[in-house]
């Protein structure tokens, strides 16, 4: 089991609710997007991988994005099961297009099924058809994501690879009215060109997607989480500075 690295991060991130501001419907859940480190993935028969995660909202699990990297055209199998691992009970099974046109690329792809706040779960991402052999996957060699880790299959075993795979769940959630409840961000704050604006009764503050606080002025191009707090609701965005 993994040490509990961040006290820092749990509180922010482990199971925050971070609303894309490009999806009114879905909100993402679990996610490490520290891309340090790369895996030469085979596609020979009996080669596949798989992360393990905690869901952080009770609801639909709607995408998972998975971090690639080099050029990669082909066809791929994704697998949600309940639990770690994949011996337990498959929840999900489909066929996605893996196209990477060279760099690192985050993928989309759609998923249907559901999950529920505090119980692990697993995606089993299986190389297909016209995928490359080795193709490249992306990693996070600090295994920053406390809610799971990633495992490697071979025809020999199973084996935990000590790394994170960089990746996002997306759940749409099953609490009533939220996506109400924000849906107009002007309410709260505006982006003006490169810095984030918070708006009157509100404070907030700006964080890199790794934890670090950082000004909400003169932002560098980027991800970040938004935190904002009223006398009546705590709120958390994921945001893009162009």
């Amino acid at each position: 089991m993994k040490e509990i690295k961040s006290i820092f991060k749990i509180g922010i991130f482990a199971l925050a609710i971070l609303t894309t501001l490009n999806a009114k419907s879905q909100t993402i859940d679990q996610f490490d997007t520290t891309y340090n480190a790369g895996l030469s993935s085979r596609t020979l028969p009996g080669y596949s991988w798989y992360q393990t995660f905690t869901a952080g909202i009770t609801g639909n699990l709607t995408q998972i994005d998975i971090g690639f990297f080099n050029y990669i055209s082909g066809i791929g199998t994704i697998e949600v099961y309940e639990d770690t691992g994949i011996t337990g009970n498959m929840i999900y099974a489909g066929q996605v297009n893996v196209f990477c046109p060279g760099n690192a690329c985050m993928l989309p792809f759609q998923v249907n099924c559901n999950v529920v706040v505090g119980n692990s779960y697993t995606f089993h991402f299986i190389p297909g058809i016209g995928m490359p052999d080795p193709f490249g996957v992306q990693q996070d060699f600090t295994n920053s994501y406390i809610g799971g880790e990633m495992f490697t299959i071979d025809p020999s075993g199973t084996y935990p690879f000590n790394m994170d795979l960089v990746f996002a769940t997306y759940v749409k959630s099953e609490t009533t009215g939220f996506q109400n409840e924000i849906a107009d961000r002007s309410s709260l704050f505006k982006i003006i060109d490169s810095s984030v604006v918070i708006n009157n009764n509100f404070q907030g503050e700006l964080f890199s997607i790794d934890g670090q606080k950082v000004s909400m002025m003169d932002i560098q191009a980027g991800v970040y989480i938004l935190n904002i707090n009223s006398k009546e609701n705590n709120y958390n965005f994921k945001i893009y500075i162009k």
